[in-house]
């Protein structure tokens, strides 16, 4: 499917209370994302609206909030016998000074969820199982078999050396409060170099 974002599709009250919702959890998972389960409150909030965008072809299947003050590693989502799925992305809360973006890049992984670790030693996470290396060591489609464009990866993905991104492309997308972002949940994707901090709201949906 064709990534797009849309603007202004949840209002500063919705936004607010799936905040709210968040920071209710007393502890969270995964130290570099800070990630939350998705409640049914926050369904009840999110999912009228959402119908609207995606229509009634798809089931919710996973999500989680998330927050963090550095880069987390280009992953996937997918999980096969899901079969045809798309991941959502809300943006809650940007404290980036207007450098969050999130970077979804034009090759995928069709495999089942899997996080590059590039050049750190790798971890465990229960879920996107880490892998050692760089996505380009591994079967992703569409290889540009080149080195990544210079004037992209100093714009947004300096936080590793050019050469972890070789065989990738791709674009950004601002991490703009109230907007939703919605893209094939095999797409590898990542977050930019950005300053700051930010939460967010991630949703899988399959095709039903």
């Amino acid at each position: 499917m064709r990534t797009v974002q849309l603007s202004d599709i949840f209002s500063d009250d919705t936004r607010n209370s799936l905040l709210d919702i968040y920071h209710s959890f007393d502890e969270y998972d995964t130290e570099e994302m800070a990630k939350a389960p998705v409640t049914e409150g926050t369904l009840d909030l999110v999912s009228e609206t959402i119908r609207q965008c995606i229509g009634t072809d798809y089931k919710y299947v996973s999500g989680n909030y998330y927050h963090h003050t550095q880069p987390f590693y280009p992953h996937t989502d997918f999980k096969k016998e899901w079969v045809d799925s798309i991941n959502i992305v809300i943006p809650l809360e940007d404290h980036t000074e207007g450098t969050g973006r999130l970077v979804i890049f034009d090759q995928e992984w069709h495999e089942d969820s899997k996080t590059w670790m590039m050049i750190h030693p790798v971890k465990h996470y229960d879920v996107n199982t880490a892998l050692p290396g760089c996505p380009f060591d591994y079967p992703i489609t569409n290889k540009t078999d080149d080195k990544i464009d210079e004037f992209f990866y100093k714009a947004h993905l300096t936080q590793f050396p050019v050469w972890c991104w070789q065989n990738l492309s791709g674009k950004t997308y601002r991490f703009e409060e109230n907007s939703i972002i919605i893209f094939d949940n095999k797409r590898i994707h990542c977050t930019n170099n950005f300053t700051g901090s930010k939460t967010g709201l991630t949703l899988r949906y399959k095709k039903a």
